[in-house]
């Protein structure tokens, strides 16, 4: 198996990216080998998936099938692996950069037919905090972000397979107030997309009696 190892290379890339969210609502650097992106995509497929709900939130579509929770296991687990120690090495350059540490606990595989209407335009939870990690590992689609739920400032997120989108998330310094957190949705779905999400839901302490 591939152990997507965390090389010097890789590390400069991902820390570029991050640091780039201070004045940018994404980042998308070129971070998989095809090697790794085919693996990914053999064990994404295989997953079982279910009908995701049409209408969540504020009335935002949903037109795909989705694994969630995915099992966070073999290739998956070893990417998640390597985003957190990413994210640990440059919180050490740059302390306060993150709440707290980054361990991502909320992983999901989306799997959209061709022709689907998408996901509307939302943000995702407060619960989710510091990072939000999305990639693409097959299909054509557009991946976008805008300013407001009508699509206003629409700007296309190049998601081709082997990047890696970076999305700020309330937690991470650059965000200066949770409300900032970036409408984006998919549409244009014309030869399908099958991507998978790493996040990290801030887990709700437990009541004291």
């Amino acid at each position: 198996m591939h152990n997507f190892h965390l090389d010097q290379n890789r590390m400069g890339v991902f820390a570029k990216a991050v640091h780039s969210l201070q004045d940018a609502g994404f980042a998308n650097p070129l971070f998989f080998a095809e090697t790794e992106i085919q693996l990914l995509r053999r064990e994404a497929s295989a997953l079982p998936f279910r009908k995701a709900q049409t209408l969540v939130g504020k009335d935002v579509y949903q037109d795909f099938s989705i694994c969630f929770p995915a099992p966070l296991k073999n290739s998956f687990k070893l990417v998640a692996q390597m985003l957190e120690q990413a994210c640990k090495t440059i919180a050490k350059e740059r302390p306060g950069l993150f709440e707290s540490e980054v361990k991502i606990n909320d992983f999901a595989v989306q799997s959209y037919p061709a022709h689907s209407r998408g996901i509307g335009i939302h943000k995702d939870g407060l619960r989710y905090r510091n990072l939000v990690f999305i990639l693409t590992l097959d299909g054509q689609s557009e991946l976008f972000v805008c300013s407001d739920r009508q699509g206003t400032d629409r700007q296309v997120v190049p998601d081709k397979p082997g990047r890696l989108v970076i999305l700020p998330a309330p937690g991470l310094a650059y965000v200066g107030q949770e409300d900032q957190r970036p409408f984006h949705g998919v549409d244009n779905v014309v030869g399908g997309r099958l991507s998978i999400g790493f996040r990290q839901e801030q887990c709700q302490p437990t009541p004291t009696i």
